[in-house]
């Protein structure tokens, strides 16, 4: 059974995210993708990196039972795929100048997800208990626990020393939709050179070996 958009809506003010977000037409297509039972831990709007899912955005949606990706494609219809939690084994988060790249590994297939800074945090903080719970349910003996959660803790410094404090409030940010546009044009127009550098060097070894 479908939710209702007012529960939505009820869980979104109780995550302290703004009203703005039912301007995006994924989100109005949410309602008939989640369960009515379902709640919502943190989402985001980015990019998958994968070449050909790069160029649109996505609505990224993390439930306590899954991580769905939703993009609308006009009309009444939409594409989606989704993550199980009890998929997740891994999560790593990198930090940029302007965005950050969320690494989610899930059986044998790893995804990236570019999103804003700020929203990196979140969708990690709300992923990597999945992948906390998976791990704990995989390691059998309290020394390997121990070990395997040395190595979390080194993984994660990286994210860590950009958020020293962690339980610190979230800065309120003044909206800077143009301003991430444009970084998003710049990322889009980067990977493009590169698929043409790319083509041009194989291009240039294929006449070097005739």
């Amino acid at each position: 059974m479908p939710i209702d958009r007012g529960i939505i809506d009820q869980q979104l003010q109780a995550l302290g995210e703004s009203s703005r977000w039912w301007a995006q037409r994924e989100l109005r297509d949410l309602p008939a993708v989640l369960e009515a039972d379902e709640q919502i831990l943190a989402l985001a709007r980015g990019k998958i990196a994968r070449v050909r899912w790069l160029r649109r955005p996505w609505l990224i949606v993390v439930s306590e039972r899954r991580l769905v990706c939703l993009r609308s494609a006009g009309g009444t219809s939409w594409r989606q795929f989704e993550i199980r939690a009890d998929h997740i084994t891994r999560v790593a988060l990198r930090i940029g100048p302007f965005r950050g790249r969320v690494v989610v590994v899930a059986g044998d297939r790893t995804y990236r997800f570019l999103v804003p800074k700020l929203d990196a945090y979140k969708l990690s903080s709300a992923l990597a208990s999945f992948a906390a719970a998976r791990q704990d349910t995989l390691r059998g003996f309290a020394p390997t626990r121990t070990f395997m959660r040395v190595v979390d803790h080194v993984l994660a410094l990286p994210a860590a020393a950009f958020q020293p404090d962690a339980q610190r409030a979230l800065p309120v940010v003044p909206d800077r939709t143009q301003f991430d546009q444009r970084v998003e044009t710049l990322e889009e127009e980067v990977q493009q050179l590169r698929l043409q550098v790319n083509f041009l060097e194989q291009l240039l070894h294929q006449r070097h070996e005739t």
